[in-house]
């Protein structure tokens, strides 16, 4: 029966730093290499497993999240077949083993040592399809652009009338970029059946419209990476939860605060328009806020009417039907 191997891998922009798993030893015996970051080096790090009895096959391999950087790895360890994993930075940051030193070699050894306890729990990674992979490209364009149009729109304001019109000419260039993006967006989904028909589910949906759907195909890769709703409300920063510890420490409901602050302010527009057009919600909504008009009550409801949003989109699409509206008698 073959051995099986955890490999943690830190990534940065030119090095990789890989170490192995070793049983009743602290993280600084860790087995361990640096090598560069692109084929040369993911070559490299297989001849080093090999170099040390280890086979490539059956290791589970581990990294964070880091974007661009971890790219190249990610569809090399993919092309492969090997099995690997890609973790939220906040996962390894909160690891409870906490050694009082930091760097690269040490954070591969978080890396190897949480793959090992959480065997049976961690979840594998994988490339998405060639189509979702081009739609995630453009859906991450499209979101510098508009972060880059907000900038320029909020400098506007506090600037005189020359600098005011160079602004508008830019704000203009960046209108027809994000434009462009949408259109080859709507592209992509219309000539792929199953992202279509999601697509369409969730635009069934009042207060949801193109970004808002967009994003929840792209982040939960067509609603594939996500089991449940709440899983995704959770990501987005809006599903509350609880803390509570002995007879002292009772805190009440809220939202993580470490999300996808894009995704989440989109969700926010969407419950803002769903409370003004779609009766039902709105109904909720007052009765949530219950005749209050505070600022903490009426960020209480709005975080309410984002979660039923959530709830309706996974909803939808599970049950494979547009959304069937309330109507009033």
């Amino acid at each position: 029966m073959k051995k099986d191997w955890f490999v943690g891998i830190d990534v940065s922009k030119k090095w990789l730093d890989a170490a192995i798993f070793v049983e009743n030893s602290d993280l600084k015996g860790y087995t361990h290499t640096q090598v560069s970051n692109d084929k040369q080096g993911y070559h490299e790090l297989l001849r080093w497993l090999r170099e040390h009895d280890v086979d490539a096959s059956t290791c589970t391999y581990g990294m964070e999240h880091t974007g661009f950087y971890s790219d190249g790895l990610q569809h090399f360890l993919d092309k492969k077949g090997y099995r690997y994993t890609m973790l939220e930075p906040a996962v390894i940051k909160h690891y409870p083993i906490q050694p009082r030193e930091k760097n690269d070699r040490l954070d591969a050894a978080k890396i190897a040592d949480y793959l090992f306890r959480f065997k049976d729990t961690v979840k594998l990674s994988r490339v998405p399809d060639k189509t979702m992979e081009k739609l995630r490209e453009l859906h991450k364009e499209r979101k510098f652009y508009v972060e880059d149009r907000v900038c320029y729109l909020n400098r506007k304001q506090v600037v005189g009338k020359e600098e005011a019109k160079r602004l508008d000419r830019m704000i203009a260039m960046l209108d027809k970029q994000i434009d462009s993006i949408e259109e080859k967006i709507r592209d992509i989904i219309q000539k792929d059946k199953a992202l279509m028909e999601n697509y369409l589910y969730l635009d069934s949906i009042k207060g949801i419209g193109f970004v808002n759907a967009v994003n929840a195909i792209v982040i939960t890769q067509n609603f594939t990476a996500f089991k449940t709703a709440r899983d995704y409300a959770s990501y987005l920063g809006v599903a509350p939860h609880t803390k509570t510890s002995g007879t002292t420490v009772r805190w009440k409901p809220k939202p993580r605060k470490h999300c996808d602050l894009t995704a989440k302010a989109d969700i926010s527009q969407a419950a803002k328009i769903a409370v003004v057009h779609d009766v039902e919600l709105k109904r909720f909504y007052e009765r949530k806020c219950n005749g209050k008009d505070d600022a903490d009550t009426v960020r209480k409801a709005m975080n309410a009417v984002k979660f039923k949003l959530v709830l309706r989109m996974f909803a939808v699409v599970k049950q494979k039907h547009t959304y069937r509206q309330f109507t009033a008698i």
